[in-house]
């Protein structure tokens, strides 16, 4: 006869035991006492109460190296993402991030998809623990997925209003005050514009720097030589400098808000037989490593976007540290710097 073996009812709570009263997967337990974000708040609340009765704990585990994220947003499924601004952003995080050990890790995607409310589920997947946010716009609502879990990130020049203590930028108003303050001082006073999203925080930033500096000049604000678009690189540059130029001609300068714009401006001044600087001045933000190769080389306002980038991983590594970085103010090096090239001159004399 065999004797049966005797079952013990008090065995030591487990997550297995703890997921089946609760009528939950062990790996659910797990994810809640680890503080996973992949969770809502009731079921994590509902797991911790039970445990706490139990007294249980999940053992410490070696913690995994910190992973900090570059996220790119883009509007379209088969837009790039790596532009000079973004490469030149990335170098910054990878700059701190390297002699620390820490991981990096790249994630793009549509701002549909970012905003479809898996956010935080798809970066717990990937095990990140922080993001640099890079390309948001004031209608990325994710960022309201991001604050109700106070997931560490920070966001570099764009983004909703109310994300204020989380973004690093740049004096945009100033950026552009002293491009066009250049160009009065050479003498223009026909001055043209191209504005990259002017419903943005930069766009609508550099816009009143432009009209600041025409106001201090003395020279009245004309908005038929403002071309305001949203569409971004060498077409639009392309295809709103000829449309201004036809119907402007007398325009003897032009500020432009991005490089790509001002290759596609480039372009568009060859066919319309414009030849720069001698007819038209053209000069454009950031410096990205082929500017000063172009024919002609162009004057350019230099933003610090490498340092930003490095500004923005530190901070965010601070915060997953558990320390709370003081709200962005302005510093010194947030400034452009003006770099003069071949593109620019004193207008000639009719």
């Amino acid at each position: 006869m065999v004797k049966k073996r005797t079952i013990d009812m008090k065995k030591k709570t487990s997550l297995v035991t703890l997921g089946k009263e609760l009528g939950v997967s062990a790996a659910t337990v797990s994810r809640a006492l680890n503080n996973s974000h992949e969770l809502n708040a009731d079921t994590v609340a509902r797991i911790r109460k039970k445990a706490a009765e139990y007294g249980f704990s999940t053992r410490k585990m070696t913690p995994r190296t910190i992973n900090i994220c570059a996220l790119i947003q883009h509007e379209k499924p088969d837009e790039g993402c790596f532009f000079p601004y973004t490469a030149e952003v990335m170098r910054g995080i990878m700059e701190y991030l390297h002699p620390r050990n820490l991981d990096f890790s790249l994630f793009c995607d549509t701002a549909a998809k970012l905003n479809n409310g898996l956010l935080l589920r798809k970066l717990s997947q990937r095990n990140i623990n922080g993001v640099v946010l890079i390309n948001t716009t004031k209608h990325s609502t994710f960022y309201d997925e991001l604050n109700q879990c106070n997931f560490p990130y920070y966001s570099l020049f764009t983004g909703p209003e109310k994300i204020n203590k989380h973004l690093l930028t740049v004096d945009n108003v100033k950026v552009a005050f002293q491009s066009i303050e250049y160009l009065t001082q050479l003498g223009h006073r026909q001055i043209g514009a191209i504005i990259i999203a002017p419903k943005e925080r930069p766009g609508r930033d550099r816009l009143r720097g432009y009209k600041h500096a025409l106001k201090q000049a003395g020279i009245t604000f004309d908005p038929a030589l403002v071309c305001k678009t949203e569409p971004y690189g060498f077409r639009a540059g392309y295809e709103e400098t000829l449309a201004l130029f036809r119907s402007h001609p007398e325009i003897t300068a032009l500020f432009v808000t991005g490089e790509q714009i001002a290759v596609g401006a480039l372009h568009a001044f060859q066919q319309l037989g414009i030849l720069i600087p001698k007819h038209v001045s053209l000069i454009t933000c950031d410096d990205a490593p082929d500017i000063e190769y172009l024919n002609p080389p162009l004057t350019v306002m230099r933003l610090p976007i490498r340092k930003l980038g490095h500004t923005a991983a530190q901070r965010v590594h601070q915060m997953i540290n558990g320390e709370n970085p003081n709200p962005p103010t302005h510093e010194p090096w947030m400034e452009g710097e003006l770099i003069i090239r071949e593109s620019t001159a004193p207008p000639t004399s009719p």
